[in-house]
């Protein structure tokens, strides 16, 4: 008969520990989920509000447009229009681009908390395994 000459807890240690690694990993794809959806939320408001702008400034364009009397004219409405146009292109990109920076720094920051944490729990999974290795057969 073989007997251990340690205590059943250590191996217990191990199994407890290394369970805590998916638990974790899920947790943070969990929180991750929904602070994405969360930001892409936000852009697609963003952009639904620069689209209704944008096409309300587009749709006056016909009105502007009658109201001119010379060529003239005309050139200075076109201009203007697409002046402001792509100003508001420039920047509503810029203000996407920011958002996705800001999205994607935060991720990195709970990335490396995460990645701090898993090693942590990594560690504790591996002096319980080591502990077990202790054991004898009598």
């Amino acid at each position: 008969m073989t007997e251990k000459t340690t205590t059943s807890s250590a191996p217990q240690a191990a199994i407890d520990a290394a369970g805590e690694l998916p638990k974790t990993a899920m947790d943070f794809a969990g929180r991750y989920s929904a602070d994405a959806i969360k930001t892409l939320t936000h852009c697609q408001g963003k952009y639904a509000a620069f689209i209704n702008q944008r096409l309300s400034e587009d749709f006056a364009m016909p009105e502007r447009l009658s109201g001119c009397k010379t060529p003239m004219e005309i050139m200075d409405v076109w201009s203007d229009f697409y002046s402001t146009a792509m100003s508001n292109y420039m920047d509503h990109a810029r203000n996407l681009a920011e958002t996705g920076t800001e999205a994607v720094e935060e991720f990195v920051r709970e990335v490396e908390v995460e990645a701090e944490e898993m090693a942590q729990t990594t560690g504790k999974v591996l002096k319980a395994a080591n502990a077990n290795d202790g054991t004898k057969a009598a």
